[in-house]
C-alpha cells in the first residue's frame, strides 16, 4: 500500500497538481493582463482624444474671443451707352458695356479695399484699432504693421465675376464694430470710384484741352505771318492787284491794237511828212513802253506780282489750315466735353452692412471637429509609441 501512494501517475507532479491545469492557468492569467492593458490603453487613446476635444471647445468657450459680421454689396456701373466708344473717351467705358471692361472697375476697387492705403484712410474715419481690439481697448494694435495684419484679418473683399458686384465681409468682436467699419469701408469705395472717374475725365480733357491750344497757337502764328508780310511789301491784297495788273495789260493791249492799226493807215498814205505820222507812231511806242512795264511789274523779278503772289498764297493756304485746324480741334473738344459729362462712373450699393445678433465665430461644431482629427493623431502617434515600447520589451 505504501508503495502504491507513493507512486507518481502521469499528468501529476510531486505536489499532486495537475501540470496541464497549470499552465492553462498561466495562459489565462497573461491573457487577462493583455485584455487590462487594452482597456488601459484604450481608456488612454479616449481620454486623449476627449481632452483635445474638451480643450477645442474650452478655446472656443472662454479664450477666443466671439466675432460678428457684417456683409455689404456693391457694384460698379458706368452711364455710358452700350456701343463701344471711340477716341480718348474710350477710356471712360465701365460698368456692364463689353466683356471685359466691366471687370476693371471692379477689380480696382477691389484691389484698393485690401490696399494699406485704404487701411489708412479708414483709421481716421473710425477708431479702427478699438474696434479691432478684442478687449475693446485702442492699444490692441500698436504698429501699422499690426493693425493692417489685425484688418487684414478682419475684412475679407471679393469679387463676384458672375453678377459683376463686390462683396465686403467684416468680422469685428462687437455688432456694432463691425457694421461701422463696413459702411466706413462702403463710404471710402464710393469716393475712390469718383476720384478714378474725375482722374479718367480730366486726363480726356487735358488731352484734349493741349490739342485746342497748339492748333489755337498754330492759327495764331499763321496770322502773324500773313499780316507781317503785307507790312513788309505794303501790300494788302495781292490776289486783287495781280487781277488788277492782268486788267491794265489787257487794256494797253486793246488800246495798242488800235494804236497800230492808226499807224498803219497814215503809213498807208506813203507821204513821209504826212502830219498824223509822228503821233501815231509815238503813240505805239509808247504805249508798247506801258505793256513791257507793266508785264514785268506782273511777272518780271523777285519784287513782281507773281513772286509776291507766290509768297502771299503759301502763308495764306497755311492760315487757312490752321484755321480748319482750329475749328475741327473745337468741335473735338466740345465733343468730349459732352462726352465726358455723359460718362461717369457710379457705385450702387446693392445690400447695406447690417450686423449679425450672434457670433459667427467661433464656431463650436468646427472647433470640436479639429479636436478631434487632432486626438485621433496623437492617439495614433501614442499607439505607435506604445507598440515600439511593447516590441522592445523583453519577456
Amino acid at each position: 500500500m505504501v508503495s502504491e501512494q507513493s507512486a507518481s501517475y502521469p499528468g501529476q507532479d510531486g505536489g499532486g497538481e495537475p501540470t496541464g491545469s497549470r499552465a492553462l492557468a498561466v495562459a489565462r492569467d497573461l491573457r487577462a493582463a493583455s485584455r487590462r492593458a487594452r482597456r488601459i490603453r484604450e481608456a488612454i487613446y479616449l481620454a486623449v482624444i476627449a481632452a483635445t476635444v474638451g480643450a477645442a471647445l474650452l478655446l472656443g468657450l472662454f479664450i477666443i474671443a466671439p466675432r460678428y459680421e457684417a456683409e455689404a454689396r456693391f457694384a460698379v456701373r458706368g452711364s455710358s451707352p452700350a456701343g463701344p466708344a471711340t477716341g480718348g473717351t474710350g477710356l471712360l467705358t465701365t460698368g456692364a458695356n463689353a466683356m471685359g471692361t466691366g471687370f476693371v472697375d471692379g477689380f480696382a476697387v477691389n484691389d484698393f479695399l485690401k490696399s494699406r492705403d485704404c487701411m489708412l484712410q479708414l483709421a481716421t474715419r473710425v477708431d479702427l484699432p478699438r474696434l479691432l481690439s478684442s478687449s475693446g481697448e485702442p492699444g490692441g494694435a500698436s504698429s501699422q504693421e499690426a493693425l493692417y495684419k489685425a484688418y487684414s484679418g478682419a475684412v475679407t473683399v471679393r469679387f463676384n465675376l458672375v453678377e459683376q458686384e463686390n462683396v465686403i465681409d467684416v468680422a469685428a468682436f462687437t455688432p456694432d464694430g463691425s457694421r461701422r467699419i463696413a459702411e466706413a469701408l462702403v463710404v471710402l469705395a464710393e469716393e475712390f470710384v469718383q476720384k478714378m472717374d474725375a482722374q479718367g475725365v480730366q486726363n480726356t480733357l487735358d488731352v484734349e484741352t493741349a490739342r485746342l491750344r497748339s492748333a489755337e497757337n498754330q492759327a495764331v502764328e499763321a496770322a502773324n505771318a500773313v499780316a507781317s508780310w503785307r507790312a513788309a511789301n505794303r501790300n494788302v491784297d495781292p490776289e486783287a492787284e495781280s487781277t488788277m495788273v492782268l486788267q491794265m495789260i489787257g487794256q494797253i493791249e486793246n488800246e495798242l491794237s488800235a494804236a497800230k492799226i492808226s499807224y498803219a493807215k497814215v503809213r498807208a498814205f506813203g507821204n513821209p511828212d504826212h502830219p498824223m505820222l509822228a503821233p501815231a507812231r509815238m503813240q505805239v511806242e509808247a504805249l508798247e513802253g506801258q505793256l513791257a512795264a507793266a508785264r514785268e511789274r506782273l511777272a518780271g523779278g523777285s519784287n513782281s506780282q507773281a513772286n509776291h503772289l507766290r509768297t502771299f498764297t503759301q502763308l495764306k493756304n497755311a492760315q487757312t489750315f490752321a484755321d480748319t485746324n482750329l475749328a475741327a480741334t473745337r468741335d473735338a473738344y466740345q465733343q468730349a466735353l459732352r462726352e465726358t459729362s455723359r460718362l461717369r462712373r457710379y457705385l450702387t450699393v446693392i445690400a447695406r452692412p447690417v450686423a449679425e445678433d450672434l457670433p459667427s465665430s467661433p464656431n463650436l461644431g468646427m472647433l470640436a471637429l479639429e479636436g478631434l482629427l487632432v486626438g485621433l493623431l496623437l492617439a495614433f502617434l501614442l499607439s505607435l509609441v506604445l507598440g515600439s515600447v511593447r516590441a522592445a520589451r523583453p519577456y
